[in-house]
């Protein structure tokens, strides 16, 4: 990046209306407090879709790639980080991956999620 180490939290990526986040090993999910039941419900399926792999997210390495997932509260905070309309978006920042995500969330978004970040855990390894 640069002299200094950039955060994510200073990235176009970012949204003021993010105030809580879960962090396990290589996985970082921003959300807005308000969406906490649907971003521990998106943690537990991408969590099950690790361990059908025989993956789990305490035992990936931390120190290659984190995969940022940014669940965004409202269409217009999706737009503004990711500047479409689609369920889903991808960005890297640095050697990492941000998926963006537009709410809200239904089953289906759900499930493609714990697929876009299993995917990108075992393209890394």
């Amino acid at each position: 990046m640069s002299d200094k180490m950039k955060m994510v939290t200073d990235s176009r990526f970012f949204s003021r209306e993010f105030n809580t986040a879960i962090i396990d090993g290589p996985l970082r999910i921003y959300f807005a407090d308000r969406q906490e039941s649907e971003a521990l419900k998106i943690y537990f399926d991408i969590q099950e879709v690790l361990a059908k792999g025989g993956m789990r997210l305490d035992s990936l390495p931390v120190e290659k790639q984190n995969v940022f997932l940014m669940l965004y509260p409202t269409q217009q905070t999706f737009k503004d980080a990711f500047e479409n309309d689609e369920d889903l978006a991808f960005g890297n920042f640095g050697e990492h991956l941000v998926l963006g995500v537009n709410g809200p969330y239904n089953e289906v978004t759900r499930i493609k999620i714990g697929q876009q970040v299993r995917g990108a855990f075992v393209a890394e390894s």
